[in-house]
């Protein structure tokens, strides 16, 4: 039976974990897309899928597919998830490629 300093440090370790794992990664913070609540949520939507279609499994199981049903009628909707989806896609997929230190625009 583990003792109660072993149970104490695995709740801890899953409090953090559970913390880590609900954000987004850093560069997505200062995101804050314009227009409607419409557009904003098909926003969120779309970067979560495009996160879960370019990331490894840790990132499917943290974002997952997410396209409402309910909101298909809504253009608002489909062109802010279009939008989500291919700007987070591409940045995380950006953000594993080797960073070219001459390329940054910081000048010679």
């Amino acid at each position: 039976m583990p003792s109660w300093k072993h149970t104490k440090r695995m709740a801890a370790a899953m409090g953090v974990a559970l913390l880590v794992s609900g954000c987004r990664p850093f560069w997505l913070w200062t995101v804050d897309p314009s227009g409607p609540p419409e557009y904003k949520l098909g926003w969120e939507d779309g970067c979560d899928s495009g996160l879960s279609a370019e990331g490894s499994w840790d990132y499917k199981l943290m974002y997952g597919f997410k396209k409402r049903t309910e909101m298909s009628a809504s253009d608002q909707y489909k062109q802010g998830w279009n939008e989500g989806f291919t700007y987070c896609r591409y940045s995380l997929a950006s953000s594993k490629g080797s960073v070219d230190m001459n390329n940054l625009g910081w000048g010679e």
